[in-house]
């Protein structure tokens, strides 16, 4: 069984219609925690659209279909109505056991590790505390979350429509 996501994972009250009208939906909802699915086509589309070139500070070591735009802190911005938002993004790549994930946390624009994380150290760092019986990852129900929604899938013709 695949398990193969790229999410946000925001902490705090998150304002559910803004969010939407930015193309954000949450699919997991936990402690103040909210995930919301995202992928490079996703982020390529929203720094084209509003014109930001930025990156985000990124470690080595992250899969080439990470998302790497700072639009994604804008959009955290707007949707927590908070200057210095935490959040992380995550990835999961795996096929019957075999894969990677890879994980980064951010307190507004700085990046709060030197290195990727793992999404359990990520998690953490964002407040999920892991219980004797599951793990963060599990805490949250992010076990559940298999794959992104088809909705994404839309972003791959916008991002060609804008040439990027």
């Amino acid at each position: 069984m695949s398990h193969e996501i790229c999410a946000l994972v925001v902490t705090g009250q998150v304002d559910a219609p803004r969010a939407r009208s930015v193309g954000l939906r949450a699919v997991l909802v936990h402690d103040g925690l909210s995930v919301f699915p995202i992928n490079h086509y996703f982020s390529a589309y929203w720094a084209a659209k509003r014109r930001n070139s930025a990156s985000l500070d990124l470690p080595e070591g992250l899969s080439l279909l990470f998302p790497t735009e700072a639009v994604l802190c804008d959009l955290v911005r707007e949707v927590t109505g908070t200057d210095r938002p935490r959040f992380a993004i995550i990835e999961t790549h795996y096929f019957a056991g075999v894969g990677h994930q890879g994980a980064v946390v951010f307190d507004g624009e700085d990046r709060l590790a030197t290195d990727p994380t793992s999404i359990n150290q990520a998690l953490a760092a964002l407040g999920v505390r892991a219980t004797s019986a599951m793990d963060e990852f599990d805490v949250i129900g992010l076990a559940g979350f298999r794959s992104n929604p088809e909705y994404l899938d839309a972003y791959a013709e916008l991002c060609e429509e804008l040439g990027v």
